[in-house]
């Protein structure tokens, strides 16, 4: 499924959309050629000093089992400090079966799926205004990739959904950011 290699960086390849629903400073996720796992290529986005809300869009997911799995190698470094975690990511899924399309964590009961490995770091912390305060994510340092694999659950079984990495920071304070390579999914189809 993963084609970032497919195009010259920054642009995404088809079937890959990003927005910034809280555009901060504007920047999005984009393909680059700095510190892929595997050349040329890989998803990046930085964490910017600022509240911000930046997301990746993968549409057209065929989910074609009920126990379809998704890898991907994982690179983050965002923002945390004294234990706390400011800035982080997550990965969201609209289904048009569950919940009207609305965009759930993976996590969540209605998609029922489960992390294998190289699952969410910390909790984001509520009092700097990051739109995903309270939420489990990814966050803090995993110190280069690292392996992620995830269920996605039975309850996307012959739907197609719309996967999302989303990005958010809060009031201050920069960090490198994200980077993906190597994605795939089995028991599913993308066009």
């Amino acid at each position: 499924m993963e084609n970032w290699d497919s195009v010259t960086a920054p642009a995404l390849p088809a079937g890959w959309t990003a927005t910034n629903p809280d555009p901060g400073d504007g920047v999005m996720w984009v393909t680059t050629t700095v510190t892929p796992e595997t050349p040329p290529n890989d998803a990046f986005v930085p964490d910017q000093d600022g509240i911000s809300d930046k997301v990746l869009d993968r549409t057209g997911v065929t989910v074609t089992s009920t126990s379809p799995m998704m890898s991907f190698r994982n690179n983050f470094n965002t923002e945390m400090s004294g234990g706390i975690f400011w800035d982080g990511y997550v990965l969201e899924v609209s289904a048009p079966n569950i919940s009207g399309g609305d965009f759930l964590d993976f996590t969540d009961s209605h998609v029922g799926g489960s992390c294998q490995t190289g699952c969410y770091t910390g909790t984001i912390d509520g009092t700097a205004n990051n739109p995903l305060a309270g939420r489990m994510a990814w966050s803090g340092n995993s110190g280069g990739y690292i392996d992620t694999a995830i269920n996605l659950g039975p309850n996307l079984a012959g739907q197609t959904v719309t996967l999302r990495f989303r990005m958010c920071s809060d009031e201050a304070v920069a960090a490198p950011g994200v980077h993906i390579d190597n994605l795939s999914i089995t028991g599913a189809s993308c066009p």
